[in-house]
């Protein structure tokens, strides 16, 4: 019983160190950031957002998989794992792919929708934002055990809904709710990897 117990915690540890250096709140700040960005730029008149978030939202994914590959894994190291271990570490990078092609459809599919569309649109658009930011973001809390990720849901879900309903009184404010929930992840992300790279030495082996 107590064997289990400690397997089980061990198990907890390992998901959060993989997952707890920043990069995956790096990557959502500026996914985020480049999302409302396109927006922006849509509404201030230089083109459709779609088009313009593929060249905003892109360097986010840029930037977190040179992260991975230059400052994190170095330092987390090569780890030889059992059999069950390797499921688990499977199981880790299939929610992350989940996680990206998610966060990436669903920039599009937002960025799609018309600035001036009638009310019942923006409600169930608006519903559907926040319901798909809460359920996307608790699975990957509880998946991976990072706690904090349970807080960015509540908080992504605010920026869509805020957009339609504050643009038709303050047009020109409507996209700064992106932009502040994304500082605030990107934020804690960059103080994340700081403390990671300070406390964890670049290693060959784990």
């Amino acid at each position: 019983m107590v064997e289990k117990i400690n397997l089980a915690k061990i198990e907890k540890n390992i998901y959060s160190t993989l997952f707890n250096d920043g990069t995956l709140d790096i990557l959502g700040g500026l996914w985020l950031l480049g999302l409302g960005l396109s927006i922006l730029l849509a509404d201030l008149g230089f083109g459709i957002s779609e088009e313009i978030m593929l060249y905003t939202t892109i360097p986010a994914f840029v930037v977190y998989f040179a992260l991975i590959f230059f400052v994190t894994n170095p330092r987390k190291g090569v780890m030889k794992l059992q059999e069950k271990e390797k499921r688990s570490k499977t199981k880790f990078l299939t929610i992350q792919i989940i996680w990206l092609v998610a966060a990436l459809i669903a920039g599009i599919y937002f960025s799609l929708q018309p600035v001036n569309s009638g009310s019942w649109n923006d409600i169930s658009v608006s519903l559907f934002w926040i319901a798909g930011s809460i359920i996307l973001c608790s699975i990957a809390a509880y998946s991976l055990k990072i706690d904090r990720f349970y807080a960015y849901g509540l908080l992504i879900a605010i920026s869509f809904p805020f957009r339609i309903f504050i643009r038709k009184i303050f047009f020109v404010i409507s996209t700064s709710m992106f932009f502040v929930v994304a500082i605030i992840i990107l934020f804690w992300g960059i103080i994340l990897l700081i403390r990671f790279i300070k406390n964890t030495p670049k290693t060959d082996t784990i």
